[in-house]
């Protein structure tokens, strides 16, 4: 039965192959990059040919097709990470080992069914980021990963005593227990309290986002990338599936106080991002409004909801993907700042990538015939079969503010002025062209993804 752990066993030979081919080879070669692509895809593709169930350890370990489309969106980040920082020069041999263990932590989060389990993924998701986020060696760098180290030691320490306080209210570590055992309803109501905020920061979520653009901007722009899909798959699955089999009872409560937190975050986020100049901050402040998208799923407490939240994942990673792509094509080696103005008379300079990055905006936009529009229709269709009209009319307004907000790249591309000029590599072509051409696909036939993820939405809440 330990076939479905295979993806992630996969991945973690990968990092040890990586690990050892770095020490090997000269520090310049591309031998660690190309052991770590090739492992992912390897896990990849094994990830598609697992089917059947199976819950190892007493519910420690949950296996199901849930946990399947986490491992597949976090692999898809990882190897678009890899490929975007292809350049064993800058980066260095052990960069793609970093990665791959980042994924890997996903990867158990979207299996965790235990407390224990659920930190061990997130702490394997952090640790290399930290690393990560400060390995760009300018006072940006070192302010992105001393941020990111301390708020999120501080956040992993809430998460832990919260989930100590929960043992202690039910004398169990595992999550379907929490709702079949006597519980102590205060010392439950902290140990919930407690464990959101800890997920809650990683998922970017208002009022614990604040690190976000700071860190978003300091840390090198395929680390970035990965972080705004990647950690958010790792990070939503966690939430999901702790809410969905844990407190399934106590979901009127935490439903509508999420579903209050949905609606800052989404309005605020892309508030704040319009008035934004440098490109990669305001990505930043649009990821905390998506953040706000995917909460309104979890929020809505059923089947539907969660079917949109896990669906909505993916346009998202998928435009975001693609925007940090065209940030790290027009830096360049010199990872020059990115901003409005860099984007003028691009339309015209490099028209692909322009029309890779105009895909991008429409579909985190909504824009129909993108995925992000199917996606924002589906999670309004969540919203409102738990009721919560307000909810989804905050995350419609909120989608009115993102108009101005991706539009404004929009028009800056077809201004007349000389703006950046990027040179494209194998690694940031293919991301580009997968990126665009899964974002159209969806958009006009999401019926595969469709039922991916309606299988996988099977798995969370308990009846």
């Amino acid at each position: 039965m330990m076939h479905f752990l295979e993806p992630e066993i996969i991945a973690a030979v990968g990092i040890l192959a990586t690990l050892v081919a770095a020490m090997l080879v000269r520090p310049r070669s591309t031998v660690p990059y190309w052991f770590g692509l090739v492992f992912s895809a390897a896990a990849l593709v094994r990830a598609f040919t697992l089917h059947q169930s199976t819950h190892l350890y007493g519910g420690a370990v949950l296996g199901d097709s849930y946990s399947i489309v986490v491992t597949v969106f976090t692999l898809l980040a990882v190897m678009a990470g890899l490929l975007l920082a292809w350049d064993p020069e800058r980066y260095g041999p052990e960069f793609p080992a970093l990665m791959q263990l980042a994924g890997v932590g996903a990867m158990v989060m979207g299996f965790a069914g235990n407390l224990i389990l659920l930190f061990l993924g997130l702490e394997l998701l952090s640790l290399p980021l930290y690393v990560l986020a400060a390995s760009r060696r300018t006072p940006l760098g070192g302010e992105a990963g001393l941020k990111y180290l301390l708020i999120g030691a501080f956040s992993s320490g809430i998460l832990l005593f919260g989930a100590a306080l929960l043992y202690g209210a039910t004398g169990s570590m595992t999550f379907v227990n929490f709702t079949a055992v006597h519980v102590v309803p205060g010392l439950m109501a902290a140990g919930l309290g407690l464990l959101l905020v800890g997920l809650l920061y990683k998922l970017a979520i208002m009022p614990f986002h604040m690190w976000v653009p700071d860190v978003y901007e300091g840390s090198p722009t395929p680390v970035t990338a990965f972080m705004a899909f990647g950690t958010k798959v790792g990070a939503a699955a966690a939430l999901l599936r702790v809410l969905a089999f844990g407190f399934s009872l106590s979901a009127a409560w935490w439903g509508l106080m999420l579903g209050y937190l949905a609606v800052l975050t989404m309005i605020a986020g892309n508030m704040v991002a319009l008035p934004q100049r440098d490109l990669k901050r305001l990505l930043a402040w649009s990821g905390v409004g998506n953040a706000g998208y995917v909460l309104v799923g979890i929020a809505s407490h059923n089947v539907v909801g969660a079917e949109a939240a896990l669906f909505y994942l993916l346009p998202y990673g998928l435009a975001i993907l693609l925007a940090f792509t065209v940030v790290r094509i027009l830096e360049g080696r010199e990872e020059a700042p990115v901003t409005l103005a860099s984007l003028k008379g691009l339309a015209y300079r490099q028209p692909w990538l322009a029309v890779g990055f105009l895909v991008a905006m429409l579909s985190l936009a909504g824009i129909p015939l993108t995925a992000g529009f199917i996606g924002k229709f589906y999670l309004v269709r969540g919203a409102i079969a738990a009721d919560q009209w307000g909810v989804a009319v905050g995350l419609v307004v909120a989608t009115i503010v993102g108009l101005a907000v991706y539009f404004r790249p929009v028009q800056q591309m077809f201004a007349p002025g000389e703006g950046a000029t990027g040179r494209f590599t194998v690694g940031t072509g293919i991301v580009l062209a997968v990126a665009a051409l899964g974002t159209l696909f969806i958009g006009i036939y999401p019926e595969p993804v469709l039922h991916a993820v309606i299988q996988s939405a099977r798995f969370t809440w308990l009846h």
